[in-house]
Parts: C-alpha cells; structure tokens; sequence
C-alpha cells in the first residue's frame, strides 16, 4: 500500500524544480566542455601541422646544402670552367626506391634567376644560371630513411660577376653553385655556395656559403 503524506508532493515538488535549476547548468558546463575540446583538437592539429611544416623545410634545406656541396666538389674534376653553360659533372643519379617529391627545373630555375636578376647591382655581369644536376634525396645520400615522399632537387652554376661582361665566360676560376630542394609539394629549401681554385686541377675551396629553408 501506497503511504501518502501530504508532505510528500511538496518533496517531489521541490526535487523537480531543483532538476530544473541544475539542468540548464549541466548543459552549459558540457557546451563548455565541448568548446574547450574543440579548441584543443584544433590547437593541437594547428601545432602538428606547424611542426611537420618546420620539419619538411629543414630537411629541404639539408638535402639543398647536401647537392650544393657535392657539385661544389665534383666540379673540380672539370679542367676548364671557362665556359660555364658547357660545365658538367660526373655525378649520376640513381633511380629512385620510392615516389619522389615533383619539382619542375624550369620553373624552378626562373624564380631563382628572377631573384638573382632583382638583387643584381651588376648589370651585364648578373649570373645568369645554368643547370647542371638533377636528382633525389636517395641518389644524393645513398639512402633515404624517412617516410613518405622522396626530396627531389635541383643545381645549377653561374659564373661570379668578375666585371667582364660576359656571365657565361668564367676567367678567374670562381663559380657559383646554388640549389633548391623540394620536400612535400609547397615546402622548399635553397642553398648556395661560391666555389673557387687557384688553377685548373687545383684543389677545390667554397668561400661563402647560403642556407635556407621556406615554403
């Protein structure tokens, strides 16, 4: 049997009104909740994206100052660097294991020149770049460890202004090497070095050096 009291409805009274009052808190506090998840989620993935972004262009700059360095010295095997759209190097590059990052050298290359041509004071002695070797992260460093797509890059030499006026024609046995490497389809890495001899078949020495990485 049911017990009824007439304080009991003023009991069930006041238990619903106190679930009213705390209802609408509880939901607030969850919205809250919600907020602050969604805005950890995106921080978070924001931070992630950021630091992957960092790491591909220190690894596109890595590889850039790897290939400027490696045609640096292989041009020494060159006896004449008089003409520079003639150079070469007995560099090869190896078929890739994997998918390679896409970089096109003669988009590449017109950047490169067109940032060389804004920031040149030397008129008719403006290095004009020429390319000279192309490959991958693989071929450059005999292995590559990391996941994902292959680094490519790409090298090209000009003569240094020497004020003759003639930037395809090096006299004064100094070169400049510059390269640009791509790690991830938006996120690049360049390098430059200048290169010089004393003499042909002279030991070769890079006397400046440029590094950077970008997107």
């Amino acid at each position: 049997m049911w017990n009824w009291t007439p304080s009991s409805p003023c009991r069930t009274s006041r238990g619903d009104s106190d679930r009213g009052v705390a209802l609408p808190g509880v939901l607030l506090l969850a919205a809250f909740l919600v907020g602050v998840t969604g805005w950890l989620v995106g921080h978070v993935r924001s931070d992630l994206a950021l630091r992957i972004s960092l790491d591909e262009s220190s690894t596109a700059a890595r590889v850039a100052e790897a290939a400027v360095e490696a045609v640096g010295m292989a041009l020494g095997q060159q006896a004449d660097w008089t003409f520079v759209d003639a150079l070469t190097t007995s560099l090869i590059c190896p078929t890739s294991p994997g998918t390679v990052v896409v970089l096109s050298e003669i988009a590449e290359r017109t950047w490169v020149q067109a940032e060389t041509n804004a920031a040149s004071r030397w008129g008719a002695d403006t290095p004009a770049w020429q390319p000279i070797w192309s490959c991958h992260a693989a071929g450059l460093l005999g292995r590559w460890p990391l996941r994902g797509a292959i680094p490519s890059v790409v090298v090209w030499v000009a003569d240094d202004p020497e004020g003759d006026g003639q930037p395809l024609r090096s006299l004064n046995q100094q070169l400049l090497v510059t390269a640009v490497a791509r790690a991830g389809s938006r996120t690049l890495g360049e390098a430059s070095v200048t290169v010089t001899r004393a003499s042909p078949g002279a030991p070769v020495e890079l006397v400046a050096w440029r590094s950077a990485g970008g997107s």
